[in-house]
């Protein structure tokens, strides 16, 4: 790709994902104490961030690569870090600032924001206790220089955590993705879904597996997962840690449309069978949530 055809790419990236944080702005504010309760997190990702977010400390440096709208650098700041948030999206930085300014005097600890390309970005050495991002890897089509710019940004024995998805979905999980989405309500009509399993036939796990991977979302929504990121990880880091997400909970909870209070004990006890099987290896998972390591002097208060 040219480089002319690379800034348009970039440019159109960001606005996608300022409309996302403006919609998302207007139903709740960019703050993790609000954002931990909504159906999807609580479901599959307020445990593992609050566990995260548990052991971040007053005074601790702290850089979110692919920040969005700024929750999770505030609520770094909220312990009282020093927290710098980075993201491509003009539209999402104006949203996390304003959220800050407004916020700033209840937080012990600072946040800043900055607008920039993560995959020809140049981070200061070893300046960071912590470096964090979620969700941001599969965008980026230049994954090894941003993870060497962090072991770069690191101090010796930083904390590197991140929650994201490797690889691509598999057809098992396609294929059961597909029969429950079939199955539970969601905002396609019974009706409408078997028109739609009629007309497309076999090919119906593919736009399964398409709507999985979101592909088509952003320009750059799939450029990542052409890369084995946990493998570049391995090469540069030692993991501690690797939590296994569900295969397709996920999935399921973004779809299915019910009351409060049965979806999400339904989706609690779809959870529960999904991380079994993911355990047994009888279904893939392309979600995972690691914290990794820069090997030398070890920190004792991460």
């Amino acid at each position: 790709m040219d480089e002319s055809g690379y800034e348009k790419r970039l440019a159109e990236e960001g606005e996608v994902w300022g409309r996302v944080a403006a919609a998302e702005a207007e139903v709740i504010a960019p703050d993790w104490r609000f954002h931990r309760t909504l159906r999807h997190n609580a479901i599959m990702h307020t445990a593992d961030i609050d566990n995260f977010l548990a052991g971040i400390q007053p005074g601790m440096t702290a850089l979110e690569v692919g920040c969005g709208s700024g929750w999770l650098t505030l609520a770094m700041a909220q312990r009282g870090a020093d927290a710098h948030g980075i993201d491509i999206s003009r539209g999402a930085i104006r949203i996390a600032r304003d959220y800050y300014d407004s916020v700033r005097d209840t937080v012990s600890g600072r946040a800043s924001y900055e607008v920039a390309d993560l995959n020809r970005i140049t981070l200061p050495p070893q300046k960071y206790d912590v470096v964090v991002g979620k969700g941001v890897l599969h965008h980026l089509s230049e994954v090894g220089h941003l993870l060497d710019q962090i072991y770069c940004a690191l101090k010796p024995g930083g904390l590197l955590w991140l929650a994201d998805t490797n690889g691509h979905e598999a057809l098992p999980t396609v294929l059961l993705a597909s029969v429950l989405t079939f199955v539970l309500p969601t905002e396609i009509s019974y009706r409408d879904k078997l028109k739609g399993l009629l007309r497309f036939g076999w090919r119906a796990p593919e736009r399964i597996k398409a709507s999985m991977q979101a592909e088509g979302l952003s320009p750059f929504e799939a450029a990542g997962r052409e890369h084995d990121w946990l493998a570049m990880i391995q090469e540069r880091f030692i993991i501690e840690r690797r939590i296994d997400m569900p295969a397709v909970t996920g999935y399921v909870t973004a779809q299915l449309k019910m009351p409060e209070r049965p979806a999400r004990l339904l989706l609690k006890s779809l959870a529960r069978v999904d991380r079994f099987l993911v355990r047994r290896g009888l279904l893939h998972n392309t979600g995972v949530v690691i914290y990794a390591r820069k090997p030398g002097r070890e920190m004792t208060d991460t």
